[in-house]
């Protein structure tokens, strides 16, 4: 289990973590964050050592090992609607990108719209999702630090395997969260997250890049040119015709591998 109190000695936040609640073992950070948020004040924290039913994207699974790596969902209470998921993401991406090349000296790449990806191999993932009409949002993420092996058939890390070396979880945690605080309370004065979304372009994996994208439940792929995302998270890009576009992350799929 966590140490609930080398993480808190490791936050500078006025919210975020101020209160946290861990698990040995849950269906899912985001199901029990979302049945108990009435009853938690904002920025608390739910923790737990595994994840059974951890689903992100249309559905996809994070493949999750109890003990080593970290699953971790956010209650925020002062933001509400559903245009600021993808900026909430874009937060919970910078946030985590931030504090594994700041501890560990590793760099990172963002896959629009919530992936991190170490050497072209997956090692974070970030959700966000509505806690209910009007209650406010919650922020999900499953990140792999001390997994020691690759997983079969999939393109995934650690912050250990890419390391060589176990890693504190506590630290790592306490430096996330104290990143998410600092790009919230921008959210929260101001409703655009433009720090969070500056370090999010700066990393962009296909940044300039040819990729593939197709409307969720659709077979026809385009080919357009990646540029950056938009001040509310959506990704802007070049069509076949040389005309902008701008893609929702709710219903795009994006096809790219690294070369």
């Amino acid at each position: 289990m966590h140490d609930l109190n080398n993480i808190s000695s490791y936050l500078n936040t006025n919210i975020i973590g101020q209160s946290i609640i861990q698990y040995d073992s849950l269906n899912s950070t985001f199901a029990k964050a979302k049945n108990i948020f009435a009853t938690c004040p904002d920025g608390t924290v739910i923790l737990s050592e595994n994840q059974s039913e951890c689903v992100l994207r249309f559905g996809n699974e994070w493949v999750c090992l109890p003990d080593k790596n970290i699953y971790i969902s956010i209650i925020l209470k002062s933001v509400n609607n559903n245009y600021l998921l993808p900026l909430i993401d874009a937060v919970g991406c910078s946030s985590i990108l931030k504090s594994i090349f700041d501890l560990y000296n590793l760099e990172c790449k963002i896959k629009w719209p919530n992936d991190i990806i170490i050497n072209g191999n997956k090692a974070a993932s970030v959700k966000s999702d509505i806690a209910g009409k009007g209650a406010g949002i919650i922020l999900s993420l499953n990140i792999n630090v001390n997994m020691e092996e690759k997983i079969e058939n999939l393109k995934n890390t650690s912050i250990r395997i890419e390391k060589g070396e176990d890693v504190e979880r506590e630290l790592l945690i306490g430096n996330i969260l104290n990143n998410i605080e600092y790009h919230y309370n921008e959210l929260i004065s101001t409703g655009k997250a433009s720090r969070a979304v500056n370090l999010y372009n700066e990393n962009l994996l296909f940044y300039n890049k040819e990729i593939g994208v197709a409307k969720r439940g659709r077979k026809t792929v385009r080919k357009v040119v990646a540029k950056t995302i938009d001040s509310e998270g959506w990704l802007s890009v070049v069509n076949e015709k040389g005309n902008e576009d701008i893609l929702n992350p709710g219903d795009t799929i994006i096809q790219y591998e690294e070369t």
